[in-house]
């Protein structure tokens, strides 16, 4: 992994030769304590499927919402702040009439980009316009190594071979390939684990574990989360299978823990900045701030400012417990005043 890692950073070097030189003052930046998050962008909610467990559909629908334009105008911020990493997200991007615009719009000469799908759409002729549009990764969703279990959460037929068909295709436009999945307590300690990791290691692919969030559809429903002896049981099939990792898990040697507002955010269809796309606190809206005005907030509040090994939203049951329980059953996402006192900034 370690060889395929200087691999990857040789080919951005060759072909985003900006973007390699705020990468490597990632290690620098998160040593003097500056931010540095890769921020996932849910440009529209819109999808094609209707998952078990979507966690975008209590967001209230708000009068604004971005546009291309204002893309460029954060992107714009992002980059003058030293940020190197974007996601699209949604929702599904692949079904956005706009997506060209889109990608453009967030500067791929400036950030390494990547993009959240189902795979669906993701056709050899869309990997290819992804690659010459500057996408330089997809990440594509399969939540189970069993193609009845995903069809089934995924309440499409098919929807399994679609995903593992847009795997390579997107490895053969010249994508780096990610499998986002998804750990519940109840699937996490299963052969399923081992063999996606092993077929992953296999086809030069990563397994980006993505664990359950008691959140939209999953809302309160704590016994999906994980607990201790799943979460070592990952860290066993890492060692056997590096290609499988959690964002917990140390990353280009740094070990951040919980990467909420540090190293992950989350930009709504509707400007507002969550600390990772599972927290429905509202940080703050780039309608309204800037986005270092937001990031400084951020990390002023002590549950992001300092070192966690577990997830807060999918394992630190104390923050769970005391924090994400002020959302439920309310409009998203709810303005950091709701959710934090005085008590809780450094």
């Amino acid at each position: 992994m370690k060889q395929t890692e200087i691999n990857k950073r040789e080919k951005l070097k060759q072909e985003k030769p900006l973007v390699f030189a705020k990468i490597l003052k990632i290690d620098e930046r998160f040593q003097a304590g500056i931010p540095t998050p890769v921020v996932d962008i849910c440009y529209n909610r819109i999808c094609n499927l209707h998952c078990k467990h979507c966690f975008t559909t209590r967001f209230a629908k708000k009068t604004r919402s971005l546009t291309p334009s204002d893309l460029k105008k954060f992107s714009d911020e992002a980059h003058e702040f030293g940020l190197c990493q974007l996601v699209i997200s949604g929702g599904e991007p692949l079904i956005l009439k706009d997506l060209n615009e889109v990608i453009t719009a967030l500067q791929p000469d400036k950030f390494h980009l990547s993009m959240s799908t189902n795979g669906l759409l993701l056709t050899k002729k869309m990997a290819k316009n992804l690659k010459l549009w500057g996408l330089d990764k997809v990440k594509i969703s399969i939540d189970d190594f069993d193609a009845k279990e995903h069809d089934h959460n995924r309440n499409h037929d098919g929807a399994y071979q679609k995903a593992m068909d847009a795997l390579f295709n997107a490895k053969e436009a010249g994508l780096s390939v990610v499998i986002q999945t998804l750990i519940t307590h109840q699937n996490c300690q299963t052969d399923r684990t081992v063999q996606m990791a092993k077929f992953a290691q296999e086809n030069g692919f990563i397994v980006d574990v993505m664990i359950a969030h008691a959140v939209g559809q999953w809302e309160g429903k704590h016994e999906l989360l994980i607990d201790e002896k799943d979460a070592a049981y990952m860290r066993q099939v890492h060692e056997q299978y590096p290609s499988l990792h959690r964002d917990t898990f140390p990353t280009y040697g740094i070990n951040r823990g919980c990467g909420c507002v540090r190293s992950n955010l989350h930009l709504t269809q509707y400007g507002d900045i969550l600390p990772c796309g599972f927290i429905h606190i509202s940080l703050g809206n780039i309608f309204e701030e800037k986005l270092s005005e937001i990031l400084q907030r951020g990390v002023s509040i002590k549950h992001f400012s300092k070192y966690n090994p577990l997830c807060l939203s999918g394992e630190d049951r104390n923050f769970i417990n005391r924090y994400m329980t002020k959302f439920y059953n309310k409009a998203l996402p709810i303005h950091w005043s709701e959710a934090f006192n005085a008590e809780d900034f450094v």
